[in-house]
């Protein structure tokens, strides 16, 4: 058995095929949980060395968005999103999850950019800082009741996300 792994090995390698047993295995997980994170592993190694993830192609910029997204809101709110890193890419956030198509997901997103003191959302996490510190209380009210909205999970993001990732399979590799 080692031979036969050798020699396809060596196969793939002459022939210049890709071998990602890794995203294979991964896929091939049964819990929604496990695949996204395992997902998300992969895609954090690869661009581990990356300022602004450029190492990934815009399918998987798209799975880390909504990674990012969901990890900060469920750990901290709105609030927490756009004031860490995260808020840097909430616009593209937003086409993220239209391109998987979790619609509801993106009016309640939509409407916590919109509410957010300066549009279009600052690259500059100083600057997108400043507004959250002086940030009106009516703006995290209304932030507290799309987070409620955004804990329902009206569109089941995990599987959208796997759906999407399968769908375009080649573009993980």
């Amino acid at each position: 058995m080692k031979y036969i792994t050798y020699v396809l090995a060596i196969l793939l390698v002459f022939t210049g095929c890709k071998q990602t047993p890794k995203l294979d295995e991964i896929l091939s997980l049964e819990d929604e949980t496990d695949i996204i994170l395992g997902i998300g592993e992969l895609l954090w190694e690869k661009s581990k060395n990356d300022k602004n993830f450029e190492s990934l192609n815009q399918f998987e910029k798209n799975v880390l968005y909504i990674e990012m997204l969901e990890g900060q809101v469920n750990n901290g709110g709105f609030d927490q999103y756009f004031f860490n890193s995260s808020g840097e890419y909430a616009h593209e956030t937003l086409v993220a999850l239209n391109d998987i198509g979790a619609n509801n997901t993106v009016d309640i997103f939509e409407q916590a950019i919109k509410i957010f003191p300066k549009f279009p959302i600052p690259k500059d996490m100083e600057e997108r800082r400043e507004y959250m510190r002086n940030l009106p209380k009516n703006i995290s009210e209304v932030w507290y009741q799309l987070e409620d909205k955004f804990y329902e999970y009206p569109d089941a993001i995990g599987q959208l996300t796997i759906k999407y990732i399968k769908k375009n399979r080649a573009q993980f590799e």
